[in-house]
């Protein structure tokens, strides 16, 4: 079974993934999304830009060629000394690998004379992650890939380079230490080894990631049929040590005496009374089929209510639209949007919208996410935008979705927006409704703004997600009010 730099990307995300890639049944794997052929598209551009920025350097292409002449092309063109090889392949055993650029190196000697050969991957984003403008950790997904195809040279030159490279979306090119990553390298190339092999299949664990991928409805018909621990909310990956104390099911957590794993050998790791009780609880409500809403709450009191909500596209750093409906006591019920056409126009949409949050400073913002806020204090950093402003919206801001964790519990496996105003009734009008969905759409209308349908269809979304919230915060205030009335039982 041959295993590619693809398996060690994808085991990072999904170890189920990585056994279902080689041993699915292809009739289960569904079609790929709008979102992920753009990412495709949007990788090939990135090499197309790069390869074209190489004024005077010569490189020879393999990229048209099939895999297997790709591999003895390769061969041929790195015992020749080529100094740059742009899609080639290389092979060692089992193991097959097709970096971006392989790059003749002289500062060293191989197998091939005075000099070897570095694979390097360019990305259509960066790999060192930041946080106040320090590197913090190198993206474990490029790394092992890199990693991978490291070791395949180490069998073909009888030599590792010493460093690992890629280039990425801004045309840099970042580095980091392999041996930063070997120990869990090693672990993961293992573990693919076994997932491909079939001596090991993993088992799905359902989370909101899991939309984009292929297998998606497979997995989560699996999970409900089996009644996987995973199909609660906040579960994930923590299913595993549920199993390995008996909780196999959503049956046997909801029936479980919490008393009896918080402690001895039963004890589940960084779960506490607190957290499984909660766990419990949210088994008990899947189980009956019906949402639970716990009192105690209550909305501010405002003349005017905002129901906001952004798309950004992060493969570019891009925040390309703000959209909100306004209701206040009057009876309005308005639509609005602010949509910056490409890079060049993000500025001045942002400060479009900020005007806007300082001509409406008493409105109660409603969200569902911390997206939001964070994304309009990266904005205000970005153009230095006036910190009072975002403030005042700070103190104004509802989060629907913390509220919805905070005091209900509902019969599915996520609380997402899309999830629990569904539960509610509501529906989008987009046969394929999602955030992911809406980048596509975006850089469709990009290429061509002249095709209206696809503008249309990002603001016919946005504006359903943004009345998904009316529906939930109706939802609540309803059964507030049926709770609170005589008529109500108890």
């Amino acid at each position: 079974m041959t295993i590619t730099a693809q398996d060690l990307y994808n085991y990072t995300k999904c170890a189920h993934r990585v056994y279902l890639d080689t041993h699915g049944d292809p009739a289960e794997r569904s079609q790929v999304g709008e979102f992920v052929r753009l990412l495709w598209e949007m990788g090939l551009q990135t090499e197309r830009e790069h390869l074209a920025g190489l004024a005077g350097i010569r490189y020879e292409d393999l990229s048209a060629l099939p895999i297997e002449k790709a591999v003895k092309k390769t061969a041929e063109l790195m015992a020749r000394g080529a100094a740059l090889i742009y899609q080639g392949a290389i092979r060692a055993g089992d193991w097959l690998g097709r970096p971006d650029l392989l790059h003749r190196r002289d500062d060293a000697s191989s197998r091939f004379g005075s000099y070897y050969y570095e694979s390097i991957d360019i990305k259509a984003g960066r790999g060192w992650e930041l946080r106040d403008g320090e590197r913090t950790r190198f993206k474990e997904h490029y790394a092992f890939q890199i990693m991978f195809y490291r070791e395949i040279l180490r069998k073909i030159q009888d030599y590792a380079p010493p460093m690992g490279r890629i280039i990425n979306v801004e045309n840099e090119i970042e580095e980091f230490d392999p041996e930063d990553f070997a120990m869990a390298f090693r672990a993961a190339l293992a573990a693919v080894e076994r997932l491909v092999q079939g001596a090991e299949s993993s088992e799905p664990v359902l989370s909101s990631a899991c939309a984009l991928c292929q297998w998606y409805r497979k997995c989560r018909r699996w999970v409900e049929a089996t009644r996987d621990p995973s199909g609660l909310f906040f579960v994930s990956s923590q299913k595993f040590a549920l199993k390995q104390r008996g909780l196999a099911t959503i049956e046997a957590i909801a029936q479980m005496d919490v008393g009896n794993y918080l402690d001895g050998p039963n004890k589940i790791p960084r779960m506490g009374k607190t957290s499984l009780e909660r766990m419990k609880k949210r088994a008990q409500v899947m189980v009956a089929g019906q949402p639970e809403i716990r009192p105690g709450y209550s909305f501010p009191e405002a003349n005017e209510e905002i129901y906001f909500d952004i798309e950004d596209d992060p493969t570019q750093g891009l925040t390309y639209f703000f959209g909100l409906v306004l209701k206040d006591r009057s009876g309005r019920d308005e639509f609005l949007y602010f949509m910056a056409d490409g890079r060049e126009e993000e500025e001045n949409t942002v400060r479009l919208f900020w005007q806007f949050l300082k001509d409406h400073p008493d409105a109660i913002y409603y969200v569902y996410s911390a997206k939001e806020r964070s994304t309009l204090r990266m904005l205000m950093g970005r153009y230095g935008l006036d910190e009072a402003v975002f403030e005042r919206y700070a103190q104004q801001e509802c989060d629907l979705y913390k509220f919805v964790v905070d005091y209900s519990d509902w019969p599915t496996y996520s609380y997402g927006i899309k999830q629990i105003a569904r539960q509610v009734g509501f529906r989008w009008r987009d046969t394929d409704p999602s955030g992911a969905n809406s980048i596509a759409w975006y850089n469709e209308y990009r290429k061509d703004l002249s095709r209206k349908e696809w503008l249309e269809r990002i603001l016919q979304y946005n504006e359903d997600d943004c009345r998904a919230m009316i529906a939930i915060k109706d939802y609540f205030e309803k059964r507030k009010m049926w709770k609170e009335s005589p008529l109500a039982p108890g």
